[in-house]
């Protein structure tokens, strides 16, 4: 990956400090997720096949919140599926995000 990102940024490596290969097995033994699996970010195109699923569920009260619950993966996704929660929590089945 440096190398093909030296093609747009030449002598990248010569100014990196540090850098880490991590494999998919190397993240599972760090996390403990299944296979090293990192969620993706949700996408919101393919008619919305891509989108991770809602953050309610049929059990009143029961909400998914996390990576691989809306709005997807990335610790900024996880984060933003927690203040939706909260959301829905304080204001209801109707919220939708901030105002």
């Amino acid at each position: 990956m440096i190398t093909v990102a030296e093609h747009a940024l030449p002598g990248l490596r010569d100014r990196l400090l540090w850098h880490e290969v991590r494999t998919p097995a190397d993240i599972a033994d760090a996390t403990g997720a299944e296979g090293g699996a990192v969620p993706f970010p949700a996408l919101a195109a393919a008619g919305g096949r891509l989108l991770h699923p809602s953050n309610s569920t049929r059990v009143p009260g029961l909400f998914t919140v996390g990576g691989w619950a809306h709005p997807g993966g990335g610790l900024p996704h996880a984060g933003m599926s927690g203040a939706l929660v909260a959301g829905l929590i304080v204001e209801g089945p109707d919220f939708r995000g901030s105002r």
